[in-house]
């Protein structure tokens, strides 16, 4: 799993790389308020509104990865002529389907 990682950061274009970083940021941002909000006691709709907004993001960022994953770590493997990656994307992609 590991080795998939550092290909995929030495391939990615350096936008990708800090665009998965602000979304990244951002989230540790919104779960830090999150927190902060029940440590106050605010009201339990107030905090699944922003769950549910965490969330989203969550699912938003999860396609973008799978999408540079596949169109740029999965291409070239098999390109490579590495059909075990197309399995290991496929077994990946199950855990999101």
């Amino acid at each position: 799993m590991e080795e998939n990682k550092n290909t995929t950061a030495k391939h990615s274009p350096k936008y990708y790389i800090k665009d998965i970083d602000n979304r990244l940021a951002t989230l540790e941002g919104h779960i830090k308020g999150i927190r902060q909000m029940v440590s106050e006691g605010k009201g339990c709709e107030e905090i699944l509104l922003q769950l549910y907004a965490v969330n989203g993001s969550l699912k938003k960022l999860s396609k973008k990865v799978l999408s540079e994953h596949l169109n740029s770590c999965v291409k070239e493997s098999i390109e490579r002529g590495e059909t075990k990656t197309l399995q290991s994307f496929n077994d990946i992609l199950e855990k999101y389907i």
